[in-house]
C-alpha cells in the first residue's frame, strides 16, 4: 500500500494516524517534540529523520504555526519527494510554502494536493485555485452543529470549574496580580518566558524537566517564574494551545517535572535566575540576569560565562579551543552573506570554546551544516528570539 508521513504526532496527527493505520496504510511519524513510543504504541513507525517523511507517496503536516515551521516545507523539500507525491494541509496555512506549492502542482511533480488552510484567508482570489490538482476546504472544521454543541458545552463546564476555582486550562490573563508584585519583577518573567524558548531551540527533543532557580530577591518569585519558562520552552512543541495558566496543566499531561527553587546567592549579580532544561537527548542550563537599567543578558550557557543581549537569530557555535576557529567561522558566515551584529566568546577549562553569535537575517540550513563541517566544531545550533 502508499506510505502516508505524519509530520506532527500531537493530538490531531496521532488520531491521523490510528485512521490510516485502519485502512492498512503503510504509516511513519514525525515530530521531534514527543516521545517516540507515542507513535510505536499504536503501530506506527516512528523516525527521527525528517527525510523519512519526504520519501513518503502522500504526507500530512499537523503542527503549530511557528518561525520554526513556516514555510518548513519549500522548493527543496519538494523537490526531493517523490515524483506524483499527494501533499495535505488541515493544520495552519503557511507551514507550505504556497509559491513552490503551486510550482510543484503545476509541474505535476506533487500529483495532488488537499489544502484547507491558506496563509491569507478567506482565499477567495488565489493563483492555487486556478490549479485542477488540487481541492480545498474554507477552513470550517469547527461549524458543525455537534461541534457548536460542543463547544458551548465545554464552555460552560469550563466556566463552572473557573467559579470554583477548580482550573482555567484555557485562560490566557497572566496568572499573577501584577499589582501586587514590585516592578522588577515582571521584565524578569518576560525574560524567564525568553528562556525557556531558547532553551527548547538549542536542546530539541522530548522534555523530561524544567528547573528553574532565583537568586537574589527575585528568588521569591520562582513559582511564577517557573510558569513563564514553562509556556516558553514548551511554545514550539504546543503553539498557542499552551498559556500562563494551563501550562502546568499540559506539563503533568506530558509527565514533564517543573521545579522551581530560591538558592543562595553566589554570583556577582544582584538578581540571577537560571533554567536547566532536560530532554531525551539533553540538558542545558542558562543564566540572565537584569541589571538596574533594565538590560538583559544571557551571563552564562553550560558553564560558559557569555555576555549576551536574548534578542534576534543567534548562531551557537561549540568548538575545541584551536587557533583559527574564529575566522573560518567568520569566513562561512560572510560566504553565506550573513552579516554578524554581534560576536560573544566564552571559554572554558576542558580547551572548549562558546562563540554566541548574533546576526541580522535568518540562518539557513546550509550555513549550519558548512559551519558543523568544521574540523574543530563540537556542535552548532541556531535560535531565533
Amino acid at each position: 500500500g502508499k506510505k502516508l508521513g505524519i509530520f506532527g504526532f500531537g493530538n490531531i496527527g496521532s488520531r491521523v494516524g490510528i485512521r490510516a493505520k485502519a485502512i492498512e496504510m503503510d504509516n511513519v511519524a514525525y515530530d521531534p517534540y514527543i516521545h517516540g513510543s507515542k507513535a510505536t504504541d499504536l503501530g506506527i513507525a516512528y523516525t527521527e529523520n525528517f527525510e523519512d517523511i519526504l520519501a513518503c507517496d502522500i504526507i500530512t503536516i499537523h503542527t503549530p504555526k511557528n518561525s520554526e515551521t513556516l514555510g518548513i516545507i519549500g522548493a527543496e523539500e519538494i523537490a526531493k519527494m517523490k515524483d506524483g507525491v499527494v501533499l495535505i494541509n488541515c493544520a495552519r496555512g503557511g507551514l507550505y510554502d504556497e509559491e513552490a506549492l503551486y510550482d510543484g502542482l503545476k509541474s505535476k511533480k506533487v500529483r495532488f494536493a488537499g489544502i484547507d488552510v491558506f496563509n491569507k484567508e478567506p482565499a477567495t482570489d488565489h493563483p492555487l485555485l486556478d490549479l485542477d490538482n488540487i481541492v480545498v476546504s474554507p477552513h470550517l472544521g469547527a461549524n458543525t452543529f455537534e461541534s457548536q454543541y460542543n463547544i458551548g458545552t465545554q464552555a460552560a463546564q469550563q466556566a463552572i470549574e473557573a467559579a470554583k476555582g477548580i482550573a482555567y486550562p484555557h485562560a490566557f490573563n497572566l496568572p499573577i496580580d501584577e499589582s501586587k508584585i514590585p516592578s522588577f519583577v515582571k521584565p524578569f518573567l518576560v525574560m524567564g518566558q525568553k528562556l525557556g524558548f531558547l532553551a527548547s531551540q538549542i536542546n530539541k527533543a522530548p522534555l523530561v524537566s524544567i528547573t528553574v532557580s532565583g537568586q537574589g530577591d527575585i528568588g521569591d518569585y520562582v513559582e511564577s517564574l517557573a510558569t513563564f519558562v514553562t509556556v516558553g520552552a514548551m511554545n514550539d512543541s504546543s503553539g498557542d494551545t499552551i498559556n500562563y495558566v494551563n501550562a502546568e496543566f499540559v506539563a503533568q499531561e506530558k509527565n514533564i517535572k517543573i521545579s522551581a527553587e530560591k538558592v543562595a546567592s553566589t554570583s556577582v549579580f544582584k538578581n540571577l535566575i537560571t533554567v536547566k532544561l532536560t530532554t531525551e537527548k539533553d540538558t542545558i542550563t542558562i543564566s540572565a540576569t537584569i541589571f538596574d537599567d533594565d538590560v538583559t543578558r544571557i551571563v552564562d550557557i553550560n558553564g560558559f560565562g557569555v555576555d549576551v543581549a536574548p534578542h534576534g537569530n543567534m548562531i551557537l557555535f561549540k568548538n575545541t579551543d584551536i587557533p583559527g576557529v574564529i575566522g573560518k567561522v567568520g569566513t562561512i558566515l560572510a560566504n553565506h552573506d550573513v552579516n554578524i551584529s554581534d560576536f560573544r566568546l566564552g571559554r572554558n577549562d576542558k580547551k572548549e570554546a562558546l562563540a554566541v553569535i548574533l546576526v541580522d537575517s535568518a540562518v539557513c540550513d546550509n550555513t549550519l551544516k558548512e559551519l558543523a563541517s568544521l574540523d574543530a566544531c563540537i556542535s552548532v545550533d541556531y535560535a531565533r528570539l
